[in-house]
């Protein structure tokens, strides 16, 4: 869903009529200024949104959209690697840091693209699971199949990923169209809507859950882009409201003991590969033996993350957020990867 209101831009210029210039990061190494995934857009109607690393490169690529949005050719399809060290060999980009990234770029037009860009669009807000090809013929969705390698969860791999499932050309590049990067939040109090903020800052789509409608704002998007409040009737079974689990870090932090303790009954039966819960020493050891007591065995409660975040001192709600965040930004590389179709769940011993 993050991604939507980007493709929604685009097919709005192309609604409108004008060509768009589009550029997209498919590879990069350590200390590049783009990773991999970055992108931006640039319309004859001088409207843009993205980056692909800023600074003299950035600015370069700029200035070649607009030579060609002004007499758009009838197609245009280039990669090019770029090298950021005064020292590196190859084609340089003009900056003074490290590493190097490729860089795709190609030319979309009203009448050729229009449909494929309409279906991009459709497919991210259904949250459908598949992959985006970009290619000399535009842009295209193509569907996830059981053969269909699934997402990966990282977006830094410096790897260049493998060509289209339909084509072993060099002149396709291909990466999953849904954002790999979810968070459940069960509680939707000061803390659980302080941390929506940070993760929708990080680019996660969120899911933020309470039972309490009143305590919860009036429009989602006043936490940011990509998060969506759902008020559920029980927190134990709340968890079955996510829909990729396998990809899905969860944080559990309602606002009472009961409450965090029926959030984690459901939570526990879910592969999420973070399971993080906010408390002191002496509310999550209680929350330990009740778990126990229902049933849970060692292996369950070795999953918890508690207390969750890392130990900053953090005291208010955007603090604690921060401390969460960065806990799983760090940890996020040791996930086990989601298997594709439905997410296997996980065992209670």
């Amino acid at each position: 869903m993050r991604q939507a209101g980007f493709w929604r831009g685009i097919l709005a210029e192309l609604d409108a009529g004008h060509p768009v210039f589009l550029a997209w990061v498919t590879s990069a190494t350590e200390h590049s200024p783009g990773t991999r995934g970055a992108r931006l857009w640039l319309s004859a109607s001088g409207a843009r949104e993205g980056t692909i690393g800023g600074g003299i490169m950035e600015k370069k690529l700029e200035e070649r959209a607009k030579e060609l949005l002004a007499s758009p050719p009838e197609s245009f399809f280039e990669r090019r690697t770029l090298h950021h060290s005064r020292e590196a060999p190859g084609e340089r980009s003009g900056m003074i840091c490290a590493g190097s990234q490729e860089n795709l770029a190609l030319l979309l037009r009203p009448e050729k693209d229009r449909a494929s860009v309409a279906e991009v669009v459709a497919a991210l807000e259904a949250d459908t699971p598949g992959h985006l090809v970009l290619s000399s013929h535009g842009v295209e969705h193509i569907l996830e199949s059981p053969q269909t390698p699934p997402p990966s969860p990282r977006h830094d791999v410096p790897a260049r990923p493998g060509p289209s499932p339909q084509s072993p050309s060099e002149s396709e590049y291909r990466e999953p169209l849904q954002n790999s990067r979810r968070i459940a939040i069960f509680g939707g109090g000061h803390c659980g809507q302080a941390l929506a903020r940070q993760m929708s800052l990080l680019g996660y789509d969120v899911l933020l859950l309470e039972t309490r409608a009143a305590v919860l704002p009036a429009e989602a998007s006043s936490l940011g882009e990509g998060v969506e409040v759902r008020v559920v009737e029980d927190f134990r079974t709340a968890a079955g409201e996510v829909v990729r689990p396998g990809q899905t870090a969860a944080v559990v932090m309602t606002t009472d003991f009961p409450n965090d303790v029926r959030a984690l009954e459901g939570a526990l039966r879910q592969p999420f590969p973070f399971l993080g819960l906010m408390g002191s020493p002496a509310k999550i050891a209680e929350i330990r033996a009740r778990l126990l007591s229902l049933g849970f065995g060692g292996k369950d409660l070795e999953r918890l993350v508690a207390p969750v975040g890392l130990p900053i001192g953090s005291r208010t709600p955007s603090e604690i957020a921060v401390s969460i965040a960065a806990q799983i930004l760090a940890g996020r590389h040791l996930w086990p990867k989601a298997k594709s179709g439905q997410d296997a769940r996980a065992p209670s011993s």
